[in-house]
Parts: C-alpha cells; structure tokens; sequence
C-alpha cells in the first residue's frame, strides 16, 4: 500500500492540493476528500494517463467502472513516487506526449 497527498477531480467536483488523499493497493486505487471517496477495483482500470499541465502533473484514471463518475484525476507537483507506486503495483501507467518531454 501507498499513499500520496495531492488534488483531484471526481466527475464535475474538483478539490485543489492538499485535499485529496490517494491510496493504492494491489487491488484497487482510492481517492478521498473530507466529502467524498471513489474506488476503483483493479478490474475496472483500464489505463492511467500521466498529464503534464502548467504547474502539476495529472494521472487520469480510464476506467469501465459503471458505477463511479468517469471523470477521475489524481493531482501532483511530484509524480515520480505516485507513478512508481502504481508500475510496482502493476498498474497500466503511461505518458502523454506532453509529460514525455
């Protein structure tokens, strides 16, 4: 297990830094705020985009879970050990073509 403090988007709700916790487990990827949480099992992930933006980094989450919103982005300034946690866990990371660079 590995936790990482950051913002995030959850649909149309979006919570800015330091207010969203993620957790990754072996079996699935969690979000938290004061207000709200999502899970995604492990099964339902379908690939984690890596996003550079203007000042952070975005892990976009492309999932076929029916039941969470399909909007879910994770936040970082430092996205080296969020990135890391996830391959070793044997999640689907991959690089936009911005990150890349």
């Amino acid at each position: 297990m590995s936790k990482h403090t950051g913002g995030g988007k959850f649909g149309r709700v979006q919570n800015s830094w330091p207010f969203v916790k993620l957790i990754i487990d072996p079996d699935r990827v969690s979000m938290n705020t004061i207000l709200q949480e999502v899970t995604l099992k492990r099964e339902f992930i379908q690939q984690i985009i890596v996003s550079r933006c203007f000042v952070n980094y975005r892990f976009i989450f492309v999932h076929n879970d029916p039941m969470a919103k399909k909007d879910i982005e994770f936040w970082t300034f430092s996205p080296g050990p969020v990135k890391n946690a996830l391959r070793l866990q044997g999640y689907p990371v991959s690089e936009d073509k911005q990150a890349a660079g």
